[in-house]
């Protein structure tokens, strides 16, 4: 293991890959029940690929291939020394219908590089020996990375985590912490760090703001999970340093279960850096023909494992649309892949009244107004029962107190994507409640929301 290794030049991080896959692959041709399968169906041979730059010749597969049978993407082990037979632990990514969660096998040998994809990965986004994270992922019924890697980074990096466990994963759960309860749990610990999913971490800021909360000492905000407009990193910042927070800055992370890290920033706006080049290769690929694009072109983001004995899976879709560049960061000077724009999701733009909606433009529009504390966009048919019927789009709005921006985000979401917005204000609780769920849903789309 080379520790630096998102530092090193170009030509050592290639020659770590080039050897990791060679083995990836070795292990795929004789262990790996599904790849098995579907290289013999291919009439694909070991020797038919001679290193990365045959990696097109390996079929790709969706989140649907993968979620049909998880358990025939695992590695047989039997035989191979003890740190890749152990079981370590399983977390679950959602299905593709965001129905039965997927589970994702990791062995000793991938938990041991899980602590170092995810040490590396807060080196680059500047992490100090002296912090202290306030992990604010909560707990799950189904085990997934982001509380669980959370505090494996932690500890990887030597400093203290806190987890109040936010969330009401299950009735017999009995430790859960409310919206307060995080925040005075991050002030008591006086907490450099608070990390979450984007929406969560919001409301945590609004809340303390309203309770007067000191969180003076917050640096550093890591979100992921959902992307993040310019307009959302000034909206965070902005209440960090309303806090009393000196100098905050907001650091974005690209997660996937399927990683067990994220691809980082080392500042803003710098990309999303690849901190474990011997662990994982990163294409952007044409949708259609799944040909690899050239770096600065926008495609489908594609994964492949290097170095894992669990669940392991080769030219992986990942389901988001963004770019990538292997030129050296001006910002940090790593060589390792990064990712130069915020992926988003390939299927999100929606048609409205037969015009195409980018749900991020609409959220955009909406965090530059400052008199909106929540919001929630809503399509639907003006007579749900019709299905010929047009269509509406309608602005949940939870305004700050006093507040009238129902008007101005007409109007600013109109110029934004071209559609005129019905008006609905509500409470912020009514938009989303962070006790109940991990996630604010921003965008609902009613049309396929079990309608005839």
């Amino acid at each position: 293991m080379i520790h630096d290794l998102p530092y090193r030049k170009r030509d050592e991080i290639v020659q770590v890959q080039e050897a990791n896959f060679a083995d990836m692959l070795d292990l795929c041709f004789t262990r790996h029940p599904y790849y098995r399968r579907r290289f013999a169906g291919l009439g694909l041979r070991r020797g038919d690929i001679s290193g990365l730059s045959d990696i097109g010749k390996l079929p790709l597969i969706s989140k649907s291939d993968y979620a049909a049978d998880p358990e025939a993407f695992r590695l047989e082990t039997e035989g191979m020394p003890e740190e890749a037979r152990v079981a370590f632990d399983v977390m679950h990514t959602t299905g593709t219908s965001g129905g039965k969660p997927t589970p994702f096998h990791s062995t000793v040998h991938d938990f041991y590089r899980i602590l170092t994809a995810n040490r590396r990965a807060l080196e680059i986004r500047g992490v100090r020996d002296t912090d202290l994270v306030a992990n604010l992922c909560p707990m799950t019924l189904h085990p997934y990375g982001a509380f669980h890697r959370t505090i494996a980074a932690a500890n990887a990096m030597k400093i203290p985590v806190i987890s109040p466990m936010p969330g009401r994963p299950s009735p017999e759960f009995h430790w859960s912490a409310s919206l307060d309860d995080v925040i005075r749990a991050a002030e008591r610990h006086r907490a450099t760090i608070l990390w979450g999913v984007t929406s969560y971490v919001r409301r945590v800021l609004m809340r303390a703001e309203a309770l007067s909360a000191d969180l003076s000492g917050v640096r550093l905000a890591f979100v992921t999970g959902e992307a993040v407009t310019d307009a959302m990193r000034h909206d965070l910042t902005a209440r960090m340093v309303t806090l009393g927070a000196t100098d905050p800055r907001v650091s974005v992370s690209y997660a996937a279960t399927e990683m067990q890290v994220g691809a980082v920033e080392c500042c803003p706006g710098a990309g999303y850096h690849n901190p474990a080049p011997d662990q994982f290769h990163f294409q952007v690929v044409d949708p259609e023909t799944h040909a690899a694009l050239p770096d600065g072109e926008t495609g489908l983001a594609v994964l492949t494992h290097l170095d894992r004995r669990g669940t392991v899976l080769l030219r992986y879709a990942l389901g988001d649309m963004t770019a990538m560049t292997r030129e050296p960061c001006p910002h940090c000077g790593a060589e390792t892949d990064r990712f130069i724009a915020m992926p988003s999701r390939a299927d999100d733009l929606v048609k409205v009244k037969g015009m195409l909606v980018d749900p991020g433009s609409v959220a955009e529009a909406l965090l530059a107004d400052d008199r909106i504390d929540e919001f929630q966009v809503v399509i639907d048919r003006e007579d749900p029962e019709d299905a010929l019927s047009m269509d509406v789009m309608r602005l949940r709005l939870a305004p700050r107190p006093g507040a009238d921006p129902g008007p101005a985000a007409c109007e600013s979401v109109k110029a934004a994507v071209g559609v005129r917005p019905e008006i609905e204000i509500v409470g912020v609780q009514e938009i989303y409640d962070p006790d109940v769920s991990l996630k604010a849903r921003r965008f609902i789309d009613m049309r396929k929301e079990n309608r005839p």
